[in-house]
């Protein structure tokens, strides 16, 4: 890295966490949807941030958004697992590893808007 450029976005904290939402969201793979996440992580990494998208428009930032469709509690490095793949999502959820509040289907959809 030169002293110029900035370090890479990491899902090592909630500000590389949000970063990376950033980074990998595909605008046409959220076409016509809408939906608002809230995210509560725990764990080593603790504290809030949210992804909203419209319009195939994102927008993530840290804390809690004011009306989110669907909201996630969970530990912060079971989540990074869960987008890594290493961890099935659906059943980690039904084994109540973490929880959820509102809709839940909208969530799991919602992968497939972001490049992994």
């Amino acid at each position: 890295m030169t002293s110029d450029s900035s370090p890479p976005a990491t899902h090592d904290d909630l500000s590389g966490y949000v970063a990376a939402m950033r980074a990998t969201f595909d605008p046409a793979a959220a076409a016509g949807r809408s939906l608002a996440i809230q995210y509560t992580f725990t764990g080593r990494v603790s504290g809030v941030c949210h992804a909203c998208i419209t319009n195939s428009a994102l927008t993530a930032g840290l804390g809690p958004t004011p009306a989110p469709d669907v909201a996630v509690t969970a530990d912060f490095d079971l989540w990074r697992r869960i987008l890594a793949h290493e961890v099935d999502g659906l059943i980690a959820w039904q084994e109540g590893r973490y929880t959820t509040t509102g809709d839940f289907e909208a969530l799991m959809e919602s992968d497939l808007w972001f490049r992994r």
